[in-house]
Order: C-alpha cells, then structure tokens, then sequence
C-alpha cells in the first residue's frame, strides 16, 4: 500500500468510490432496519465536514463526538478525521465532570454530541472558553448544509484522534494516534483475518474505545463489508441482530463469550434426557477427533448453531482482556473458532491475533500482525518478561504528558507494562500486568490475571479480583480474592444466598478451582462481595480503585479455609 494511502481521508474516499453501493452502515429502529451505503456515508461525511469549517473549524483542531453506537457516529468520525481534524472519542458512560476534564485537556474546539448526552454539554460550556460549538449529532444528520466540504491535505503522520484511556489503573492518559498508526493496523488486521466485502460484522463494544473503532468498524468498511449495530446489549437482541444480517464475524470482550457459553450449555443441561444423550455422544465423538486433529464439531453441531442465530458466523474475535481457554476451546468444539488477540489503545490497538487458519492454541493471543515486532525484555528464569512493541501501530505518545510518554516511549519501542513470553511456534503469551505481580518471599512470581483466569470457569463467580495482601510485621505476600457470586445461577440452581451459605459455597470453589494451580498461587483468603465491580465500558474491572482497599490485612492461618 502506498504511503499517501495510509491516511482515514483515503479509507473515506475509497468509501465513496469503491464501495459505492455497498450497505456497509446499518441499524434498526422502530421495527425497520435505517442503513447507509458508502456514497451515502461519505457523501454525508463531507457534508457535516462542510459545516464544521463554515462554523472555522481548521485542520488540527479537536472536535470531540459522544453518542451510542450508530451509523452516525461513524459518519460524524470519517468528517472529521476524513478532513483533517482531529477526534477525541468520549466514553458515553463517563460523568459531566469527567467530559470536562477530558475537553479542557485536549483543548475541543467544537463537538457533535447526540441529543441524549446533549445538555450535559451546556451545563458545562460555559467553563470550557476553547468549546465554541455544540453540535446536535441528529440535527446535523437530517439537515444538508449548503457548504463544501473542504478539500484539507492530510498526511498519514497527522494526528488523527485523541483518545482518552478508560482508567482501569488510574487517571486517563490522552493517546495520540496518527493516520499511520491506524490505517497500518486497519490494513494489517485485514489480511491476517481475510476480511472482505462479503462479510457481515456485528457490532456490540463501545465506538470509542480503539478496540471497536479500528478493528469493528474501519476495518470492516476499508474492505467494503457490512456492519450492524445492536440496539441493545440485550442476548435477544444480539441473536436476532446476528440472524437479521447473516452475521460472520463479531468482535467482543471475554465476559460477552464466557456468557454466551454458560447460556447455551445450561440450555442443553435443560433438555430432555435423550437430547442431552445424544449431545454428550457428539461432545465425545469431538474430543476424539481432537486427538487426530480433525475438527468435528464444525459438522456435527451444525444444527445447534443454526438454532442459536450463529449458523453463519465465521469466527469470534475476543479482546481487551484475557478469554479462559476452557471458553475458547468449548465453543472450538461446537464449531465456532475465536481468535484471541491482544493490544493496546497505545498500539491502535491489535498487537497480535490468531489466524483463522491455524490449529486453535487457546492459551495465546497469537502471533503478532505483519509489520508489528514484539520482544521480551529482562525475562525471568521461565522467559517471562516484560513485552515491548516496534511498528507503524505505536501512538505518537501522551497528550501534554511528556513525562509519561518517556516512561513508555524509548528508542522507538512501547514498554507496555505487560508480562509475558514468546513461545518457539512465535505465539504471544500474557502472563498479567507487572504492576500487578504478587512475589511471594520464595521469589516466586504470581500473575493475578492466570487466577482470576481460573476462578471465574466456576459457574457460581461472576467476577473476582485477586491481590497480593501483606502480613503485618513480615511483608509476606500471599493471595486474597475477592469474589462476586453468580446470583442469577444460585437462584436457577435454588441455591440459598445468606452469608453462611455463600461462604461455605463459594470458599469450597475457590479451593476447588486453585487445584489446577501450583500451591504457591493458591488463593489463602477469600471476601465474598455482594455488588459487581465498577468496570470500563468494554467491561474491563477498575483494578486500581480497588487495589488499595486490599492491602495491609492480616492473613489468616493455613487451616482458616482448609487449605
């Protein structure tokens, strides 16, 4: 691909011209589906561009956009990057007092903001001097503005777009991400999962976040395919979505597919006695043919995946965090491949990803894509180390934060704070966050994350957390979760929820679970938590918010949990 193609202004260009005709836009309201084709989505971009630089918008300046998941946020998006300008995505799930802090940081100049977040602006607008315009993101769509669109140079090391990280480990950072940054990653995405214009995405993750924007959306309309929003996070609605559109692909976070496996085994445990015969005799006849690596499942469980709207799915995309294996390799055996990946907002996003056609290793998150170097750094005696990224993919640095940046950025390579290995097939393996590491006084290094990963296959945890917790007067490290009961399966299992219960329950899981663990990483103390945790929008936990609370408590003796 040339170097002047590397710019979203092209992608917008080719939208009009290529795929043209192409729905590649979709959503339903009111029973019918409201779609745009490429000429109507980059026509109606250049409109709304158009307007913004009649209002004196100029190349460079931030315009901020905040709506939920639609067509026309793609459109307001591809008007202003498309042209020069630079977006800074907002999170529809943050506070007025934080979309102040995020616009006086970045310096919004203007913002195109749907009429359900719309007066939370004008409470705010009169303490922000550099916000000049508040632009209803409906109005702007119905109407056709009279000016042209301006015909802006953009020049793939322009800053395209301001992200703002959604805090699972403290403040937001500002991530600037160029045209090349993420049209690079657009195109390399592409081609290690063979996109193309005959596929029909489903969209159910935050257009905000990097994840959803890159690989959800611009990667799908780069190769002229169609994506359709869900209206909701509703299982209902995203069945009938995926049925509606003859779905082949959906990109979503581990919570969505670990629900989605718990829903469709408890609706095979409910049937009747011979059907669930018959799928156990399926089931097994699948793991045999795993030891002669043939995948039998794709065949024999077509008929269960036509019944759950998923017939047509080519593959499942899971990131943003660490999908447990036992999901990846149980939808594996029902025919339904998921591609592990991982990145950061700070890599735009997609550092490495399964191939669809390679044997599924569910314990990786795959190679790294084409044009992307990944290295481990200051490994520890098994090779776990910290990861570093190289490639066109790795963001400019941190808005107004030089400091930060030079934590992060050096000689051209992202630290990324994460542990990990590289295994001799060259798949990545993520061991956790170092900041989140436990070392026992053996030395011994424990990834909460490969804990968590472990406790949560119990069907009676919803969530759990794991620290390090200190002993008084020793700083002996050992492990303390924090365990969010799966209440919707105690009441279905007619499982009382009183304390003494759940304590005996739950404690009896954890200890249940850590046996597939080595004893240095079991779990010594457990506090049952009745509330979910506070998470991200893409449904990650704010670790850090918890983290403090969980420090400085007495451990309690070897025999206070059995163990």
């Amino acid at each position: 691909m040339s170097d002047t193609a590397l710019t979203i202004k092209a992608l917008k260009d080719q939208l009009g011209e290529k795929f043209a005709e192409n729905v590649v836009l979709r959503i339903k309201r009111d029973g019918e589906y409201v779609e745009f084709t490429g000429g109507e989505a980059a026509r109606r971009a250049d409109a709304l561009a158009g307007l913004l630089s009649s209002l004196g918008l100029q190349p460079g300046d931030r315009v901020a956009l905040l709506a939920d998941n639609q067509p026309e946020w793609g459109v307001a998006y591809l008007a202003i990057v498309g042209h020069g300008m630079t977006a800074v995505p907002i999170d529809r799930l943050l506070k007025p007092g934080e979309y102040q802090r995020i616009l006086e940081d970045s310096g919004t100049r203007a913002i195109v903001v749907s009429d359900a977040f719309r007066d939370d602006f004008h409470s705010i607008a009169g303490s922000l001097p550099e916000l000049k315009h508040v632009l209803s993101l409906e109005e702007v769509m119905a109407s056709e503005t009279g000016a042209s669109a301006p015909d802006n140079p953009v020049s793939p090391d322009d800053l395209a777009v301001l992200i703002y990280t959604s805090g699972t480990t403290g403040q937001p950072k500002g991530v600037m991400l160029s045209h090349r940054n993420i049209m690079s990653n657009v195109v390399a995405a592409s081609r290690v999962i063979s996109i193309s214009s005959d596929d029909s995405f489903v969209s159910v993750l935050p257009l905000h976040h990097t994840f959803e924007c890159t690989a959800g959306f611009l990667a799908p309309i780069y190769n002229g395919a169609m994506v359709s929003y869900v209206g909701s996070l509703k299982s209902r609605d995203i069945v009938d979505t995926m049925k509606d559109s003859k779905a082949t692909i959906m990109l979503a976070v581990p919570l969505l597919y670990e629900k989605m496996y718990q829903g469709i085994m408890r609706k095979v445990g409910s049937q009747p006695a011979v059907t669930r015969t018959v799928f156990n005799l399926l089931m097994g006849a699948v793991k045999l043919g795993e030891k002669f690596n043939k995948r039998m499942g794709t065949a024999l469980f077509r008929s269960l995946r036509d019944k759950g709207g998923l017939g047509t799915i080519r593959f499942f995309v899971s990131g943003a965090a660490a999908l447990p294996p036992e999901v990846a390799t149980g939808f594996d055996r029902l025919g339904l491949r998921i591609l592990q990946g991982y990145g950061l907002t700070e890599t735009s996003p997609v550092v490495s990803v399964h191939r669809v056609e390679q044997p599924p290793k569910p314990d990786s998150v795959g190679p790294p894509l084409n044009g992307v170097q990944v290295e481990v750094v200051d490994p520890d005696e098994t090779g776990v180390g910290e990861l570093i990224v190289r490639g066109d993919n790795v963001m400019l640095g941190y808005y107004n934060n030089p400091e930060a940046t030079a934590e992060v950025l050096k000689d051209g390579a992202l630290y990324t704070g994460d542990s990990g290995w590289i295994d001799e097939e060259g798949h990545l393996h993520i061991a956790g966050r170092l900041k989140n590491v436990i070392v026992t006084r053996a030395g011994k290094n424990i990834y909460p994350e490969e804990i968590e990963g472990e406790l949560v296959l119990s069907p009676y945890i919803a969530e759990v957390l794991v620290f390090g917790a200190e002993v008084p007067g020793t700083g002996e490290e050992y492990v303390r979760a924090v365990v969010v009961p799966d209440f919707e399966y105690l009441e279905e299992e007619g499982t009382p929820n009183d304390d003494e219960t759940l304590n005996a329950l739950i404690n009896k899981e954890v200890r249940d679970r850590c046996g597939n663990l080595a004893d240095y990483k079991r779990v010594r103390e457990v506090e049952i938590r009745r509330e979910e945790f506070s998470k991200t929008s893409t449904r990650k936990i704010k670790r850090f918010l918890f983290q403090s609370a969980q420090s400085g408590q007495a451990a309690p003796s070897e025999d206070a949990d059995g163990q």
